[in-house]
């Protein structure tokens, strides 16, 4: 008896394209999705400067209290030692325009004492600002206040330290030296400019 033969063998195979759109409508949905889900990384910036070199013609007030003079220098200084924070005015490496806060017993710096240095150099030494004035911040574009005092560094402090002393130490002592807060409880800015240097 004869089979009757398949028509499965005779049938011609064609061509099918492939229908991509339910994937790429699912990849879509999924970027979307994992986009306003994620959260982004927020990076806190210190920004601080370079030294800035001065020509030797405008350092009018470099010696004593004296000083005061509009563009004279005011030179802080704030080195980190092993051993101690040391804070000078005008250069000065001894007398009264020279300060060293050596390390508490329990091995940490007296960030309050040096704090309180500072609020005495701002109140005392550089005063208040003798003029204001608006300017467009390059880096950030927007407008912002600047304030002009008796001495061209008035609001800058130069900070210095060994090679290994940790980088969190350096943070704290720029936050330290950026405000200070007032009995009321208003914070009040001291030396929000500062500058990296080699310790001296």
């Amino acid at each position: 008896m004869a089979f009757k033969p398949s028509r499965k063998k005779k049938r011609m195979v064609g061509d099918y394209e492939i229908n991509l759109m339910p994937f790429m409508d699912l990849c879509c949905v999924l970027v979307t999705v994992l986009l306003a889900s994620s959260r982004f990384v927020e990076v806190a910036l210190l920004e601080y400067a370079t030294p800035t070199v001065y020509e030797s013609g405008t350092q009018g007030g470099g010696s004593g209290m004296g000083g005061g003079e509009v563009n004279a220098l005011l030179e802080l200084r704030c080195n980190v030692t092993y051993d101690a924070l040391e804070m000078s005015v005008f250069n000065a490496t001894s007398g009264e325009n020279y300060t060293s806060f050596p390390k508490m017993p329990d091995g940490n710096f007296d960030w309050e004492a040096l704090r309180s240095k500072l609020v005495d150099i701002k109140t005392r030494i550089v005063g208040p600002p003798i003029s204001t004035s608006k300017g467009v911040n390059a880096s950030t574009r927007q407008v912002e206040l600047s304030e002009k005092y008796k001495y061209a560094d008035g609001d800058q402090v130069r900070i210095s330290a060994v090679g290994d002393i940790p980088l969190q130490t350096l943070v704290r002592l720029m936050d330290t030296c950026r405000e200070y807060q007032d009995e009321r409880g208003v914070f009040h800015p001291l030396f929000p400019s500062p500058a990296l240097g080699q310790i001296q």
